[in-house]
């Protein structure tokens, strides 16, 4: 009898062997480019290179790095970086392919891909109509896969289960309910006075941790550039970019 997805899912915690560095819950919220943890507002803890809340933002893919604030002395000091200065490891690119909706060659409309190895591997994000239209999703992870990998996702039952991430009616309209394939509640995340905050609930290991900020911001891109206004914005310049190009409306123009 052949595995489902979810029998698969349940092995994540046999198949991935993380580090022996295991973090405790926090609050962590998005600030700009920035995510921070409450308890220490004036350090970031990751960095994108671009606004992934902002609606005229046209990238299709950007660099999610983390910060690292206790470098090894071991490691070799440059003029560019002490060991008192923190470091920017490139983990992984979030990526919207443009016009990914129309497109056969690219295997989801929003997608993570890993910038190195020692990662959890590449993650597509797969969506479905909750009640009241609202979306829910789901995290899928194709382990020991990176962004140099063709194709970048295993098929059908080799994808794990990562993340299920719920609307969570009994707090209000912006929160999600974030759990493991074993449905253990990870994380809550919500917008509370205009701050996206993520709660992280449970114990994790740093790479997992990655993981799951990178998908929380892959998940707020989705909300930006689905939104009606990125929607209205882009008909809006497809209508302007047909009208200039038009051969019959240039010669109207210049009629009048």
């Amino acid at each position: 009898m052949p595995k489902t997805m979810d029998s698969d899912s349940e092995s994540f915690e046999k198949t991935w062997k993380p580090t022996k560095d295991i973090l405790e819950p926090t609050i962590l919220f998005l600030l700009g480019q920035s995510v921070l943890a409450e308890s220490a507002i004036s350090t970031p803890l990751y960095q994108l290179n671009s606004d992934i809340r902002s609606v005229s933002n046209k990238e299709s893919s950007m660099t999610f790095e983390r910060v690292e604030h206790d470098v090894p002395e071991l490691e070799v000091e440059t003029e560019q970086h002490t060991a008192d200065t923190p470091r920017k490891r490139h983990l992984f690119y979030l990526a919207h392919p443009v016009n990914a909706q129309y497109r056969t060659d690219i295997p989801a409309k929003y997608y993570i891909t890993s910038a190195v190895p020692e990662t959890v591997g590449n993650i597509r994000l797969e969506t479905s109509e909750a009640r009241f239209q609202k979306t829910s999703f789901k995290a899928l992870l194709s382990t020991n896969k990176t962004a140099s990998d063709k194709p970048l996702f295993d098929e059908g039952t080799q994808q794990l289960l990562l993340f299920d991430i719920q609307p969570n009616w009994k707090v209000g309209r912006n929160c999600y309910r974030w759990s493991d394939s074993d449905g253990r509640q990870v994380a809550v995340e919500e917008k509370e006075d205009d701050r996206y905050k993520l709660y992280v609930t449970s114990s994790m290991s740093q790479e997992l941790r990655d993981a799951l900020v990178a998908t929380w911001l892959l998940r707020l891109w989705h909300d930006t550039a689905e939104s009606r206004q990125a929607k209205r914005e882009f008909f809006e310049s497809m209508a302007s970019t047909n009208e200039s190009t038009d051969p019959y409306m240039k010669r109207q123009c210049i009629v009048m």
